[in-house]
């Protein structure tokens, strides 16, 4: 486990995990246990100094007890990785029955045979639009259509 200082509060923390590819940290903090998550930019590395040697004899540079220094912050390039969604919704045209059943709520085996033999019967086997779903009444299609979940290709 690492120490680092959590820079909004200055207080030292401790690293117990690492998440989102290194975006975000858990951490403990030192001085009252409290566990909570820090973005990477909130952390800085901490530099224990030793008190050893004060040889200056101005105020401003007398260290009290339980002080450090902080490390300079890096000034790296930040790389941005483009990420492309991923697409959550169904095909229609892929699932089988046992996959229409668990894809669209309310579809028992005996709703999805029926929509799978509908799209048999179609040109090509292969629905090009959602209305002529609305074909098998035992759905409420619109509501369906709506949640933006399913397409046809």
């Amino acid at each position: 486990m690492t120490s680092k200082i959590f820079s909004p509060s200055g207080i030292k923390v401790t690293v117990l995990s690492i998440h989102d590819e290194g975006e975000y940290y858990m951490v403990r903090s030192d001085t009252n246990a409290k566990v909570f998550f820090a973005h990477k930019d909130q952390l800085l590395d901490s530099i224990d100094t030793e008190d050893t040697e004060n040889t200056h004899d101005d105020k401003s540079s007398n260290k009290r007890r339980g002080r450090r220094k902080l490390a300079e912050p890096k000034n790296e390039k930040i790389v941005v990785v483009p990420q492309v969604p991923m697409d959550t919704r169904i095909n229609l045209n892929t699932l089988t029955a046992e996959g229409l059943t668990q894809a669209l709520p309310g579809v028992g085996i005996k709703t999805a045979k029926e929509i799978i033999e509908l799209r048999q019967s179609l040109s090509g086997e292969r629905f090009s639009k959602l209305e002529q779903l609305k074909a098998v009444k035992r759905i409420d299609w619109d509501e369906v259509f709506a949640t933006g979940d399913v397409y046809v290709e």
